[in-house]
């Protein structure tokens, strides 16, 4: 089970001989020991990198059109492992791109199709959620709407909230709707307008390729201000070894979902595109990020601090030695065998995926001493990368 900070100090205190309290406060040693366990807490997520604090965040965004394609790593997260990000854009359906390139949707990809089944336009009208007559401003000379056809709306923004029915009438720019059923309410300035269903919602998130700084920017640099779909940006970025203001020029593209970006000084992010048909800037709730994130440790007595139940004898043993070596000047053998027992139990099972099998921790009777087979090495038991083949 898990226990609260004064329940923590209130054990170790007792181990020490110490004066009974009802709050952490309550005398200048249980404020010590109060202390030496968020000191323990911080030096265990420093030291075993829980899998607790691996979490999903969305990164900060510049907000200023100068500076589109510039995000930032939120606060009290140190590193991230994966971007990803939500791609509107019905044009993008057809294919889907990773770092082998473009490859024409399949089977498993056909739910994301957009264009396959009539036309699909976007438009920037402020329309509220529900039934009637609603009037869109969309792009003109759009041939394939005509009266009476199905269409299906939704906000590109929240798209749990959309609406359907059918044409009324297309003349211009101007598209009319008879909408007859929605989910969802509110009121948007960003739609999604198509004869299919299917069209709704967009490919979805996109994995975003984080790049060295060197490999970036030789691929940026190379981009063509003389074109249309290029810009640039300056961004100022503080020397952390002069404390001077630098002003750095990056080149990006305006007309597509980004595809890499790159990382300074671990909280600047830099990504190579952005879509200026879908949004202004990069959106905070269009990514996706996984990162290790710092929790914060209240001095409370009801704080409970944040480890998995088969964490929790490890860290009270390392809270009581830290404490009788801090404060008694001597050793506590049992703390300390404690913590020697529960560490090999935390490093097999602090996660609960991405372990070997039952299978793979047997013994390689029979086959090639550390050899890798299936991304596991049967000496180590590592899971890291995996070359397939390993038997003799």
């Amino acid at each position: 089970m898990k226990y609260s900070l004064l329940q923590y100090v209130q054990n170790i205190l007792s181990s020490m001989g110490s004066d009974e309290i009802n709050s952490i406060g309550d005398t200048t040693e249980s404020q010590q020991v109060a202390n030496i366990i968020e000191q323990t807490y911080y030096n265990m997520i420093g030291r075993y990198d829980l899998p607790e604090h691996n979490q999903l965040i969305q990164l900060t965004p510049s907000n200023n059109a100068a500076q589109p394609v510039l995000m930032t790593r939120p606060a009290g997260t140190s590193r991230i492992e994966w971007i990803k990000y939500f791609d509107t854009n019905p044009s993008d359906g057809n294919t889907f791109t990773d770092q082998y390139g473009a490859y024409s949707q399949h089977d498993v990809n056909t739910d994301l199709q957009n264009n396959s089944s009539g036309w699909v336009v976007n438009s920037t009208t402020s329309n509220t959620i529900g039934t009637g007559s609603i009037t869109f401003t969309v792009p003109a000379n759009q041939t394939a709407i005509v009266a009476g056809s199905t269409a299906y709306v939704t906000a590109t923004s929240a798209n749990q909230n959309n609406m359907s029915g059918t044409v009324t009438s297309y003349t211009g720019t101007t598209l009319v709707l008879n909408i007859t059923s929605y989910e969802g309410s509110g009121t948007f300035t960003s739609w999604l307008i198509s004869q299919s269903s299917s069209s709704l919602y967009g490919p979805g998130y996109k994995e975003v390729e984080m790049l060295s700084i060197d490999a970036f920017l030789n691929m940026v640099t190379k981009f063509n201000l003389s074109e249309s779909d290029v810009e640039s940006m300056t961004v100022t970025i503080q020397n952390n070894s002069t404390g001077n203001k630098d002003n750095y020029t990056f080149y990006y593209k305006n007309d597509k979902q980004p595809e890499y970006c790159t990382v300074f000084q671990n909280y600047y992010l830099i990504f190579d595109s952005y879509d200026n048909t879908q949004d202004t800037t990069l959106q905070a709730s269009k990514t996706m990020a996984l990162a290790w994130v710092v929790p914060t440790f209240l001095q409370e007595d009801n704080f409970i601090p944040e480890l998995d139940e088969q964490q929790v004898p490890l860290f009270l043993a390392e809270s009581k030695s830290l404490a009788f070596y801090e404060l008694k000047q001597q050793s506590h053998e049992k703390a300390e065998q404690e913590v020697s027992r529960q560490l090999p139990s935390l490093q097999k099972w602090k996660a609960i995926s991405g372990k070997p099998s039952y299978y793979n921790e047997l013994p390689g009777f029979g086959r090639r001493g550390g050899g890798w087979y299936g991304g596991i090495n049967r000496s180590t038991g590592s899971t890291r990368g995996g070359f397939g083949g390993g038997y003799g």
